[in-house]
C-alpha cells in the first residue's frame, strides 16, 4: 500500500494528548460472547484492536475501541420510533501524560510526607476521571494540611476551618470555599454523590492555592525573613539614650 493509499481514522494520540488523523498499521477484531446455562443468561460483544501512528508527531500506540450488549444507548429517530446503539468505549495504550500536578507538587514531600502521599493518590484518581475518590481525596488532604498546620485533628471541620481563619492561614472567603471542598468530600464519601468534571477542577484548584500559600509560597517568604536588615534607629532617639 502507497503513502497516498494508507488507510486512515481520527484518534486521541497519547503524545499529542488530543484528537489526530493517525495512519492505521493493522486491526483485529475479536467478538465474544458469555452463557449462564443455570440461570439462562447471556450477553455478547467484541474488541477493535488498532495499532495507529500520529501523522503529527509520529508516535505509534495501541487503540480497543469494545462494546457489549449489555450497555444500551436509546433515542428517538425523525419519526419518532425508538431506536438504540451500543456505545463504544475507546482506550489508548500507553495512556496521555498525566498533567494535573502543579509544578510545586515535589515539594510537598518535604513539607510532610503523608500529606504528599495522600495528594499523590488523589491526582491518580482524578486523572484517570474517578471523580467521587478525587473528592474524597481532596477532603482528606485538607484534614492532614490542618493537622500538619497544628489544628487538633480530633476536631470537626467546621472548627478546623475557623482555626485556620483564626490563626491567619486564610480569610472568610477561603473559609467558606474550603468548606465546600469539605461539604463535597462528605457527600462523595457518604452519600456517593459524583461531582462533573468542572466541579472536580474548580475544587482541586481552591485546595491547590490553598496548600501553595500555606506550604510553598509561606514558607519561602518567612525563609527571607533572617536576611532582610534591621530597621535604623533614629538618630535622635539614639542622641537621647546617650546624653547624661
Amino acid at each position: 500500500m502507497t503513502e497516498a493509499t494508507k488507510a486512515t481514522k481520527k484518534a486521541h494520540c497519547p503524545t499529542c494528548d488530543g484528537e489526530r488523523t493517525c495512519e492505521v498499521h493493522g486491526t483485529i477484531y475479536k467478538p465474544w460472547d458469555w452463557e449462564d446455562r443455570q440461570y439462562g443468561y447471556s450477553a455478547n460483544g467484541g474488541v477493535d484492536h488498532s495499532l495507529l501512528e500520529c501523522r503529527g508527531c509520529e508516535t505509534v500506540f495501541y487503540e480497543t475501541s469494545s462494546w457489549s450488549s449489555e450497555d444500551i444507548d436509546r433515542y428517538y429517530d425523525a419519526m419518532g420510533q425508538e431506536q438504540y446503539e451500543h456505545p463504544r468505549e475507546i482506550t489508548t495504550y500507553p495512556k496521555p501524560e498525566a498533567k494535573t500536578k502543579p509544578v510545586w507538587f515535589n515539594a510537598m514531600q518535604k513539607a510532610d510526607p503523608q500529606l504528599h502521599n495522600i495528594l499523590s493518590q488523589m491526582y491518580v484518581a482524578h486523572d484517570n476521571q474517578a471523580n467521587i475518590l478525587t473528592a474524597i481525596g481532596l477532603r482528606t488532604a485538607l484534614d492532614r494540611a490542618t493537622e500538619v498546620l497544628g489544628i487538633d485533628p480530633a476536631k470537626t471541620f467546621d472548627e478546623k476551618l475557623n482555626e485556620l481563619r483564626g490563626g491567619g492561614w486564610i480569610g472568610q472567603t477561603e473559609r467558606d470555599i474550603l468548606g465546600v471542598v469539605t461539604d463535597a468530600g462528605n457527600a462523595a464519601a457518604h452519600r456517593g454523590w459524583e461531582p462533573d468534571s468542572r466541579e472536580v477542577s474548580e475544587l482541586l484548584t481552591s485546595l491547590e492555592v490553598f496548600l501553595h500559600r500555606a506550604f510553598i509560597v509561606g514558607q519561602k517568604a518567612l525563609s527571607i525573613k533572617s536576611s532582610i536588615p534591621a530597621k535604623q534607629k533614629r538618630l535622635a532617639a539614639a542622641a537621647k539614650k546617650t546624653t547624661p
